[in-house]
């Protein structure tokens, strides 16, 4: 199943099946997710076996990048599903590389073209056998990291085609009575042999290889769609509506028609704006600044609510506080974890709360994993708070339950 947006597709192959020969155009380079194949050198009729390549390995590389002629053969043994990359994605990528990472890979190539053919003539040669990942060279680690990248990157295409990717949501909740105030939709991957795959791992991937946009509709349509369910279970106050928080990415931010699409999703969702807050973190602004702040300008201007995120982390610092308008400032866990234990981080943290407050913005303190803690930034005046104290990020199977036992809590101390 081939996606033009990631440059992979999986091919499948039956036994004895030439994937190319020795003079074919390079245009791919493969690697193997079953099955094995043999690498054949010498002309047609009179070839010989020099290697054999099983799951894991990758062939054709070097023709992928520097556009010459296949020096081999290659073909199946046994039926073989293969994992194609093309050479326009490639190509791509080195584009949008460093002008001396561009050098070193073409002087890397000569270099490596070379050696190669000068091992692969000698008689008699043989592949080494396996050996276990503690014994690989950095060399080689990069190069399994690599393969684990480009399965990856192919199997989450798949995934959001099969419906491996799933909607996680955490409360937020006030802090001045504990009370939910809004939910954070947190995208996960559930991986049919790996589990969950992190985001840090996977959410990367998505930007590099474009599917980036694929995942962020994915979200912001099912987070639209579940808030119908969700809405009446949390609590807003006067000026404050209850929320759904979304994350978006600088490539999903700078898209063109991105405002159009988040309306549109409102739109169909019957979702009123200031219910649907969207969070940016601070290497997302300072990313593309003009285009940010017309984005930012615009949803404001549509009554959405925006969130920096992670404060404190990155280098944005207080100057945009002051020219993009911004409605909550998250504070990164980093600083709420140490606000007992440094003074530094405790008074970073009082200044991001005082001057939210003179600039009109709402708080969340991210991370929050013990009472103290809440309290503390309780009497400190930040607005809310969201950490594994609270609740964790729940299915919404599991977090209507658990909405419904806390509205049922709520009402009872009401009456």
């Amino acid at each position: 199943m081939a996606d033009v947006s990631t440059g992979f597709q999986r091919e499948t192959f039956a036994a004895d099946t030439t994937i190319f020969r020795a003079g074919d155009a390079g245009e791919a380079a493969y690697v193997i997710d079953s099955g094995c194949v043999e690498i054949l050198l010498g002309p047609e009729g009179a070839q010989r076996r020099i290697e054999v390549l099983a799951e894991g390995a990758m062939f054709g590389e070097i023709a992928l990048l520097d556009g010459l002629p296949r020096s081999a053969t290659v073909r199946t043994l046994v039926p073989t599903r293969l994992i194609r990359i093309d050479r326009s994605h490639i190509e791509g990528l080195l584009q949008q590389a460093d002008p001396v990472v561009q050098y070193l890979v073409k002087v890397l190539l000569d270099r490596v073209r070379s050696e190669r053919a000068a091992r692969l003539e000698l008689e008699g040669f043989e592949r080494q056998s396996p050996r276990s990942a503690t014994e690989l060279d950095p060399d080689e680690r990069l190069h399994m990291a690599a393969l684990r990248t480009l399965s990856l990157a192919q199997s989450l295409s798949d995934g959001l085609r099969l419906g491996q990717l799933e909607v996680h949501y955490q409360p937020i909740v006030w802090l001045s009575d504990g009370r939910v105030a809004g939910l954070e939709a947190l995208v996960r991957w559930r991986h049919p042999a790996l589990g969950l795959i992190s985001p840090d791992e996977f959410i990367p991937l998505a930007e590099k290889t474009g599917l980036i946009h694929r995942v962020g509709e994915f979200v912001m349509q099912r987070a639209a769609a579940d808030w119908a369910q969700l809405r009446g279970l949390c609590w807003g106050q006067a000026g404050a509506p209850a929320f759904m928080s979304v994350n978006l990415s600088a490539p999903e931010l700078c898209a063109p028609g991105a405002m159009q699409r988040i309306q549109a999703c409102l739109a169909e969702h019957r979702m009123r704006p200031d219910e649907l807050h969207i969070e940016l973190t601070e290497s997302i602004v300072i990313s593309s600044v003009e285009v940010v702040t017309h984005v930012v300008q615009a949803l404001r201007g549509l009554g959405v609510g925006v969130a920096l995120d992670d404060f404190g982390t990155g280098y944005a610092g207080l100057g945009y506080l002051q020219t993009l308008p911004f409605s909550c400032l998250k504070i990164d866990r980093s600083f709420v974890e140490r606000l007992h234990r440094g003074e530094r981080s405790f008074h970073i943290v009082k200044s991001a709360l005082e001057l939210s407050a003179l600039l009109g913005m709402s708080t969340v303190a991210e991370g929050i994993e013990d009472a103290e803690t809440g309290e503390v930034l309780r009497r400190m005046g930040c607005t809310f708070a969201q950490g594994f104290f609270f609740a964790r990020p729940m299915l919404l199977v599991d977090l209507l339950p658990w909405l419904q036992a806390r509205a049922d809590v709520a009402s009872d101390l009401a009456g």
